[in-house]
C-alpha cells in the first residue's frame, strides 16, 4: 500500500481521532502535526508545529487534515490546495456559503481532491437505512422526520462555537447540519424551506439554540428537522416513511457514547392485517455495537488520492448544497 506523506492541523478532539482513524486505515504516513497548543502535541513524536502554513510549507506533504475550528477552515483549504495538496477537512464547509464558494474556486484551479468530513454518512444504520431505499425495498421514500438534539452545558453560551465571528452559526451549523446532509442523502435536493431560528433559552447569545424547518424537494417529498441544543439529552432521530414501510434510526454510536445504542428498525405496512392487529405491523431489527465511520471515511479519501477514485461522500458539491441550505434558513440567502 502506497503512503501518503500527511500533516494534521488542529489536534484537539477530532485531530486525536482523525489521527488514530488514520494509522488504523494503515495508507498515511503522518509526517507533522500542528496545533496552537504544543501541549495537545505532546504524544507525538512526528515534527511538531503551532503555525499551521509554517507546517505546510516545511514538512511539504502530499495531504494534509485540517481539524481546526470553523475560523481556520477556507483559509488554510485554500491555501493548501494552491500549494498542491490534497485536503480533507472536517465540516462544516466554512462559517457561510461565500466561504464555500472560495474553497470551490481553489478546487477548481488546483485539480487537487478536497473531501469534507460529514461521517454520518459512514455510520453501520445509515448504510443500512441507504440500502433499503435506493433498493426499494419498502417502496418509494416519501417523507422524513429528523430530530438532532444537545444537552448543551452550563458554559454553552460561552463556547467558542457560540461566537459568531468564530464559527459563523449556532447548533444548526454545528450540529444540525449532519441531519440537512443526511435528509438530501434520502430524498434528493430541496426546492422550498420555510424555518424558524430561534433563542429559546439562551436568548442572550449571537447565535441560534434550536432551529425547526419544513423542507420541500421539487418532486414534493417533504422532510421536517428539529436541530436543538436545548434537548437536555443528546439525542438522534431520524424516520424515513416510504410508500409500503418505515424505517427508523434512533442513536447513533459516538466518541462520547451518549446518544445511546446506535438501531435501525424497519416494517412494512400491514393493511392486511397479517400481523394480526392494525397499526401493530412486524418489526426487524438490527443493533450497531461499534463504529467504523471514521475508517471508513479516511479510506475514501486515501482512494481518491492514491488511486483516483472520485469522492463520493464529501464532495464540494454536498458541501455547497447543505451550505445553501442553512444560509436560507438563517435569512442570508435563497435556495
Amino acid at each position: 500500500m502506497r503512503k501518503l506523506k500527511t500533516a494534521i492541523i488542529g489536534m484537539g478532539k477530532m485531530g486525536g481521532i482523525r489521527y488514530h482513524a488514520a494509522m488504523r486505515q494503515g495508507g498515511y504516513d503522518i509526517v507533522a502535526v500542528c496545533d496552537v497548543n504544543p501541549e495537545s502535541m505532546k504524544d507525538f513524536s512526528c515534527m511538531r508545529f503551532t503555525d499551521a502554513k509554517e507546517c505546510i510549507e516545511q514538512s511539504q506533504p502530499e495531504a494534509v487534515i485540517i481539524c481546526t475550528i470553523n475560523s481556520y477552515i477556507t483559509d488554510l483549504v485554500c491555501f493548501a490546495l494552491e500549494k498542491g495538496i490534497h485536503v480533507f477537512s472536517e465540516k462544516p464547509p466554512g462559517r457561510n456559503l461565500s466561504e464555500t464558494r472560495q474553497m470551490e474556486a481553489a478546487l477548481k484551479e488546483s485539480g487537487k481532491v478536497l473531501k469534507f468530513g460529514f461521517n454520518h454518512r459512514y455510520h453501520y444504520s445509515i448504510i443500512e437505512a441507504k440500502t433499503l431505499v435506493d433498493h426499494k425495498l419498502l417502496g418509494d421514500i416519501i417523507c422524513a422526520r429528523g430530530v438532532y438534539g444537545k444537552a448543551g452545558s452550563a458554559d454553552f453560551s460561552r463556547e467558542w462555537r457560540n461566537d459568531l465571528a468564530v464559527s459563523g452559526g449556532g447548533i444548526l451549523l454545528d450540529q444540525g447540519i449532519h441531519m440537512l446532509d443526511l435528509l438530501c442523502y434520502f430524498l434528493g435536493d430541496f426546492a422550498e424551506i420555510q424555518s424558524s431560528k430561534d433563542q429559546l433559552y439562551w436568548s442572550g447569545m449571537p447565535t441560534e439554540d434550536s432551529v425547526f424547518a419544513l423542507l420541500k424537494t421539487g418532486d414534493d417529498k417533504i422532510a421536517s428537522l428539529h436541530s436543538s441544543a436545548i434537548q437536555w439529552k443528546h439525542k438522534f432521530d431520524l424516520d424515513l416513511i416510504c410508500t409500503d414501510g418505515c424505517i427508523s434510526l434512533n442513536g447513533l454510536l459516538t466518541s462520547t457514547q451518549s446518544y445511546g445504542e446506535e438501531r435501525i428498525t424497519y416494517y412494512h405496512k400491514d393493511h392486511e392485517l397479517r400481523s394480526g392487529k392494525l397499526g401493530n405491523p412486524v418489526e426487524y431489527h438490527m443493533v450497531f455495537d461499534h463504529d467504523d465511520s471514521w475508517g471508513f471515511e479516511m479510506q475514501e479519501f486515501y482512494e481518491a488520492v492514491a488511486s483516483g477514485k472520485p469522492v463520493v461522500n464529501g464532495t464540494i458539491e454536498d458541501a455547497l448544497r447543505v451550505m445553501r441550505m442553512i444560509e436560507t434558513i438563517y435569512g442570508e440567502g435563497e435556495l
